[in-house]
């Protein structure tokens, strides 16, 4: 193997590491659920509910180190469809829990 090689390679994983290093930790919200392994994960995490019945819901998914989160805040799911956040207008929410 060529040094150059040997040099590209160590820099991919110093890379990689600063990545997995630096990465901000989930969520500092209650109730989170999901996984992670070295090849890619996810987790969702919901916050407390407001008065209005919505909630936050934030979700992250890592796919070989690179990925980000999104977050937003929803109401909960229609009791039809339970695995669909329903969008927040402001208004109160349909389905409180």
């Amino acid at each position: 193997m060529s040094i150059r090689i040997v040099a590209i390679m160590g820099a991919a994983s110093l890379v990689g590491g600063a990545v997995v290093a630096l990465a901000a930790p989930v969520s500092a919200m209650p109730n989170c659920q999901g996984g992670n392994t070295p090849w890619g994960g996810g987790t969702y995490c919901d916050g407390d509910a407001y008065s209005d019945g919505s909630y936050d819901h934030c979700t992250t998914v890592t796919v070989l180190g690179f990925g980000g989160t999104q977050c937003g805040r929803v109401c909960p799911p229609d009791p039809a469809n339970p695995a669909i956040p329903l969008p927040w207008n402001g208004a109160p929410c349909p389905f409180r829990n």
